[in-house]
């Protein structure tokens, strides 16, 4: 074993080799400055990343969910088992059958307590019986790639009657019918810059939508599997979540103020009903460096609106990642 001590630089810390430098985006739960990777450590579940504090001069690991027996996929996928309507014994088989680990029912019963306050289905869960078979509705469509319009039949059910039933119609509507030629040949809303239109971001930290997607994240295998991952766990997760993926479009005549040449397509990312209100939500990887996302959801928005008749004034649109959450609003 070597034991060469470690030289120290100037002001007394320690000299990190120079292949251990890189980005300093982690804070030290210790002292709260930044540390850098310093390779992996093994756990029970098997290996996490290990980081170092040049000022501490420690060693530390960061656990999505510490102080847990079972890894955050295995707890995760158990949450959502049970949330498209698996009992609590057909979830500890279903997890039994996909991680090779088990996991008696008061421990699935335990999460389900702890995550409610996240996961809010849980509680409509408990009221309602589910059709696991038919619980979330699906269809793929090509518009120049390949989009997975998902909406889940129960939510939409009791949270659109109500206020918003034109909802509910357009997504069952656009799944049967949707004009697919108007896809290939448009301006899509994510690459229009409205500088005639003034709108101001709001930004939000404590937002149910940003915690979702930290758990969300955590399901997702590669950077390419965030969005899916994000999306399909706030669909069977969320409460206010009812469509995914939802193709919109907007014709240059619906709206002369935008001075469109050729019709406007997109297809939002999350689409929720909160109280009396609908929300689009677009996620962000990188969210409070994004300088588009506010016009591309306002699109999303008068897109919408006119699709189904429901006035701009009942419809809220704001772009997200896991630590931030800016609603945009419209200066009038």
């Amino acid at each position: 074993m070597n034991t060469k001590p470690q030289s120290k630089s100037y002001d007394g810390q320690v000299k990190l080799p120079r292949r251990l430098a890189g980005n300093l985006n982690i804070l030290c739960s210790r002292c709260g400055q930044k540390a850098i990777k310093s390779g992996i450590r093994k756990i029970r579940q098997g290996t996490t990343q290990k980081y170092y504090c040049n000022h501490c001069q420690t060693y530390f690991s960061i656990s999505p969910l510490p102080y847990r027996r079972y890894s955050p996929t295995v707890i995760l996928n158990a949450i959502t088992t049970y949330n498209l309507g698996h009992t609590l014994q057909e979830t500890k088989q279903e997890i039994a059958r996909r991680f090779k680990i088990k996991v008696p029912q008061s421990t699935i019963h335990s999460w389900l307590i702890q995550f409610t306050p996240i996961c809010t289905f849980i509680n409509y869960r408990k009221k309602f019986s589910l059709d696991k078979n038919d619980l979330i509705v699906s269809r793929v469509f090509s518009h120049q790639q390949e989009y997975q319009f998902k909406f889940h039949r129960l939510k939409v059910n009791i949270l659109c009657k109500k206020y918003f039933p034109e909802i509910r119609r357009y997504l069952w509507w656009i799944r049967a019918h949707c004009p697919k030629r108007i896809f290939v040949d448009s301006e899509r809303c994510s690459k229009n810059n409205l500088h005639n239109i003034h709108l101001t971001v709001m930004s939000e930290r404590n937002n149910n939508a940003v915690a979702l997607a930290k758990l969300g994240l955590m399901l997702a295998k590669r950077n390419t599997e965030r969005h899916q991952a994000i999306q399909n766990f706030m669909l069977i997760n969320d409460t206010a979540t009812i469509a995914l993926e939802l193709p919109i479009y907007l014709y240059p005549n619906e709206a002369p103020d935008l001075n469109l040449t050729k019709p406007l397509t997109g297809h939002i990312d999350i689409l929720q009903v909160r109280y009396d209100h609908l929300c689009i939500l677009d996620y962000k990887p990188d969210a409070r460096y994004e300088t588009r996302a506010k016009y591309q959801t306002y699109l999303y928005a008068r897109a919408l609106s006119k699709r189904t008749g429901i006035p701009l004034a009942y419809i809220r649109w704001a772009y997200f990642d896991d630590k931030n959450y800016y609603e945009v609003r419209l200066d009038l």
